[in-house]
């Protein structure tokens, strides 16, 4: 019974003793604002909710080069393709990269990597009518060196 008394004493003594009123503050250590330390923050892109301070000192992950995600991407389509140059020209729904590839052996194509994977022959892409903007929906045309008018001279050739 006295073990118990000592128990709830002591667990009513140690609130009382951490109340603020009882811990002595030293005189002149009073901070009111942050202009007392002389540092004050004045550059504009400190904002607290833009882009680049959010990102300030994280290590970003570094994802895959296209190069070597139009490789992989050429491997899993079963393409007889050596990647000469690719660019990521937009995205999927779901999200996957839509990778432009020109290919050493010449031509090129451009795959959706998406589940299931889709490819598209540049030959087969009808040619850019000049309507396109930067956030078009659909991809009309070939835009590497290597593929760039492709269509164009396959349809001339034939004539």
């Amino acid at each position: 019974m006295r073990r118990l008394a000592v128990l709830i004493l002591a667990g009513l003594a140690g609130p009382v003793m951490a109340l603020p009123q009882s811990v002595r503050e030293p005189e002149g250590l009073r901070i009111y604002s942050p202009g007392q330390f002389g540092e004050v923050a004045e550059t504009p892109s400190r904002i607290a909710g833009s882009r680049e301070e959010m990102n300030r000192g994280r290590n970003t992950a570094i994802g895959p080069s296209v190069q070597e995600q139009a490789a992989d991407a050429v491997a899993r389509a079963g393409l007889a393709c050596a990647v000469a140059e690719a660019a990521i020209i937009g995205r999927t729904r779901d999200g996957g990269p839509l990778i432009e590839i020109d290919c050493v052996e010449g031509g090129g194509v451009i795959i959706a990597d998406s589940d299931p994977l889709q490819v598209t022959d540049c030959l087969d892409l009808a040619p850019d009518t000049g309507q396109a903007g930067r956030r078009q929906r659909i991809v009309s045309a070939c835009r590497l060196p290597g593929n760039a008018g492709l269509a164009e001279r396959a349809r001339s050739g034939r004539d």
